[in-house]
């Protein structure tokens, strides 16, 4: 998989934690709020054709079709809704697509649809346009001041209704948090800090045992604190969002979401067949 490599706020240091809380506590940072959903990325192949890519070994110069991409999903609806998805992409965005045939730039689009869900709330059908990167052989990404200018074309020729349309498309939504200084998610955080610095008396919190699992606790309290102040769905349906604060990339996901994720994909999972005796010495 073409994975994106984000840091997750609850195992930073707790000089870093503290100044992140204060900045999605306090700053009303903008935000992406993260969906449940099927991730392609998108080019544009020298041949005037659309190639796409899931996994690095779909990067080269071949063309991966649409179709190729969607029989891959692991049931038939969501390889139907995957291509679908992406036959309107083709028809609708092929004569205004901003990157030239042959670029090596990569669009990131995010599937939308009720039917592509585990634990999160229930999405409307919708294709968002998240970013444009450079992918290389080992699906890392980079991007630079002239891809995202380019990128950013994708906002105006978005604008149009696609309501009569099987999926609306948007281009990367985003969110500002509130200033929740009122709430005492910040003000408890930084309480039981300042008590693990005091029980641990100069020493790393996370050398000592019972501190760096109550670290951890504290830190997963303050992002469920952030995301119950900032989004109307119940903490265990969101799976969160991600942002960049001092030129690294970080990831939201509150605990009680992957607690329930966990727990429902446990319970969907098939059993096993006992193991058979016949044919043993015993």
């Amino acid at each position: 998989m073409l994975l994106e490599k984000r840091k997750l706020v609850s195992e930073t240091t707790p000089e870093s934690l503290q100044q992140i809380a204060d900045y999605l506590c306090h700053r009303k940072p903008v935000v992406r709020p993260i969906f449940e959903c099927v991730k392609v990325f998108i080019r544009l192949h020298e041949s005037g054709v659309f190639t796409y890519a899931r996994h690095p070994s779909d990067l080269g110069t071949r063309v991966v079709s649409a179709r190729d991409i969607s029989s891959r999903m692991n049931c038939p609806d969501r390889a139907n809704i995957v291509l679908e998805a992406l036959e309107q992409v083709e028809s609708e965005c092929r004569e205004p697509w901003p990157f030239s045939p042959g670029s090596s730039s990569w669009t990131l689009i995010e599937i939308l649809h009720p039917e592509i869900q585990i634990a999160g709330y229930e999405n409307d059908p919708a294709i968002i346009f998240r970013k444009a990167v450079r992918l290389n052989h080992k699906g890392e990404h980079s991007s630079t001041a002239l891809t995202e200018k380019i990128f950013s074309a994708f906002d105006q020729l978005l604008e149009e209704d696609f309501s009569s349309m099987a999926f609306d498309m948007v281009f990367d939504p985003k969110l500002q948090l509130e200033n929740i200084s009122g709430s005492g998610v910040y003000a408890q955080f930084t309480e039981s800090l300042d008590s693990m610095h005091f029980l641990a008396d100069g020493k790393d919190i996370h050398a000592i045992n019972g501190l760096s699992s109550y670290y951890k606790e504290s830190a997963e309290n303050l992002l469920e604190g952030v995301c119950s102040n900032n989004f109307s769905i119940n903490n265990k349906n969101n799976p969160g969002f991600y942002f960049t604060f001092d030129d690294n990339d970080y990831v939201v996901r509150p605990k009680s979401f992957r607690d329930n994720k966990n727990r429902l994909a446990f319970e969907t999972k098939p059993a096993k067949k006992p193991f058979s005796i016949f044919g043993m010495i015993r």
